[in-house]
């Protein structure tokens, strides 16, 4: 099983997320991750002029986005700008693509959220196209193109990768049909998340792929110190005020909040990865195990955790979880 980190993306100082990706380079992480949200302050709004950031400043990991909001975009713009990051950091890019759900997003940029899936249809193979070929015209119900040209080219051949995020059936259908992986977010319990890997094995059968060659990628929130009433003390409500600030804020298509008062106990149950090492080891293995995981991405930061204690946790996940995978 891969690692990648999903560093802190919050906050008016991106030097933090540079050193922490640099540090997870360091420690042997496979991957480092940016997301998307607007209107938000758990999330930064770009990732791929983060992602070209980090690059300048790493060498081997692997630049992901989970996921960029394709539906809010131009193709021509993102097989663009995708394809610079891929250049600039030598080969290293994985788009990762999803449709969204926030409506207030959507209305923001102008775009009606009831046509997300229709434009995530028409905007994937156009950017495939863009990529690999010299001149494209294209004219669809959302995108027109005309002799379009992609230069420089992504370095990666045929193209870069693109993971898909989404938990309605047409979206792990969509990933199942034109994508490398499907990539699932880290508000979900692990029986919802196992329902998504089904789906997503049936759908590339259904498409005439092999089921058993696609990725299936997890991103989770984790926090690992010394004891486990050390990490909730330290972790528990920043952890909480992110699930209220970005998961539970807006009409998720599968998570639903839990009623009443929510405690960390009952939010990290079967969701969050939290406690001393032995303890994170062991409900590692039951992710892996039970989804047949290919790839995990940790995020160990989150708003009001103190600096010096994400980095502990950061540590101790290097240290002492990590090599029980290797």
């Amino acid at each position: 099983m891969k690692f990648g980190l999903s560093p802190l993306q919050a906050g008016g100082d991106f030097a933090e997320t540079i050193r922490e990706c640099e540090q997870a380079e360091a420690a042997g992480f496979d991957s480092v991750w940016l997301g998307e949200h607007h209107n938000n302050r758990t999330l930064y709004p770009a990732p791929l002029i983060g992602l070209a950031a980090i690059a300048g400043r790493t060498r081997k990991v692997r630049l992901g986005t989970a996921v960029l909001l394709l539906p809010l975009y131009h193709p021509l713009a993102v097989a663009e700008e995708a394809a610079m990051v891929d250049m600039i950091s030598a080969g290293r890019l994985i788009l990762g693509v999803g449709a969204g759900y926030a409506p207030e997003e959507f209305a923001a940029f102008g775009v009606s959220i009831k046509e997300r899936g229709s434009r995530m249809d028409e905007a994937v193979p156009l950017i495939q196209r863009l990529w690999s070929e010299d001149k494209v015209t294209h004219a669809g119900r959302h995108y027109n193109v005309t002799s379009a040209t992609v230069s420089p080219r992504p370095v990666q051949r045929p193209r870069p990768p693109i993971w898909f995020g989404g938990w309605v059936e047409p979206a792990i259908r969509r990933a199942g049909r034109l994508g490398e992986a499907w990539l699932g977010g880290p508000s979900a319990r692990l029986d919802e998340v196992a329902a998504c890997v089904r789906l997503y094995r049936e759908a590339r059968g259904d498409a005439g792929r092999d089921p058993d060659t696609g990725e299936v990628a997890l991103m989770r929130y984790v926090f690992v110190a010394e004891s486990l009433e050390r990490a909730r003390a330290l972790a528990g409500a920043p952890f909480i005020r992110s699930f209220e600030d970005t998961y539970f804020r807006w009409p998720h298509p599968v998570v639903r909040r839990p009623a009443g008062t929510l405690t960390i106990e009952r939010l990290a149950e079967d969701r969050i990865i939290l406690g001393d090492p032995g303890s994170c080891i062991r409900q590692l293995q039951r992710f892996r195990k039970e989804l047949a995981l290919g790839h995990l991405v940790c995020r160990v930061s989150a708003p009001g955790i103190p600096r010096d204690a994400a980095m502990s946790s950061l540590d101790l996940l290097t240290r002492e979880v990590l090599p029980a995978f290797a």
